[in-house]
């Protein structure tokens, strides 16, 4: 799967012509992407393109300054942002976000800015909680097993998990995904992913785009 919306072009006012429903996202286009502390300043860390589940490398996008692009990594500590040179991705946009209420247990789907879906999900226990914050789709899983723990279908999101530093062979990334646990949705239980209905995974994977913001608040 790749990022949505139409490829925009690189004018210093790329980012303001979409309204506020939307948001941008950076597509690497070569194999290795370096990332800058500030624009034109020095190297911070090096992103593969591919990424590590190899699908496109994409990052979320919220500034520019002159030929910088200023993103949101996938890295740890969430949050953490830096500067790419512009000729180095494709700016896209998609009209896609998803808002998660930990408190409400609920997910809530926007279509360039109105809602279009909610559903209940099950949410991080209390000793390993779902990280707040922005975050975004990094890559799309179609799972071996449809009825697994995981459903049919798991997205990785950039955000990690503030207490496990490694879970199930990986680094503790936070994901979305469906369940076979149903009787868990509505509650908090899990290891800080968000699960939802087994239905509702598979018709968001047929339409969420890598990139897509996910917020996730109280």
């Amino acid at each position: 799967m790749t990022a949505g919306g139409c490829a925009l072009g690189g004018t210093s006012d790329a980012m303001t012509r979409v309204s506020s429903g939307y948001s941008y996202v950076a597509l690497a286009i070569g194999h290795d992407l370096a990332v800058h502390r500030s624009p034109g300043g020095p190297v911070m860390t090096h992103l593969s393109n591919p990424n590590s589940f190899n699908d496109p490398l994409v990052l979320l996008a919220t500034a520019r300054a002159g030929d910088w692009i200023k993103v949101m990594l996938p890295i740890r500590p969430n949050g953490a942002t830096g500067y790419v040179p512009a000729n180095a991705v494709q700016l896209r946009w998609t009209p896609w976000k998803v808002e998660v209420d930990l408190s409400a247990h609920r997910l809530v789907l926007y279509d360039a800015g109105k809602a279009t879906f909610h559903t209940p999900v099950a949410v991080g226990a209390s000793a390993t909680p779902t990280p707040r914050g922005t975050f975004y789709i990094t890559t799309l899983l179609r799972q071996p097993d449809p009825n697994g723990a995981y459903g049919p279908y798991a997205f990785g999101l950039s955000g990690y998990s503030p207490v496990l530093k490694h879970f199930a062979g990986g680094p503790g990334e936070i994901g979305l995904h469906g369940t076979d646990e149903p009787w868990s949705i509505g509650h908090s239980e899990t290891h800080g992913c968000i699960r939802v209905g087994n239905h509702v995974i598979t018709m968001l994977a047929a339409q969420l785009p890598l990139g897509t913001p996910v917020v996730v608040h109280a």
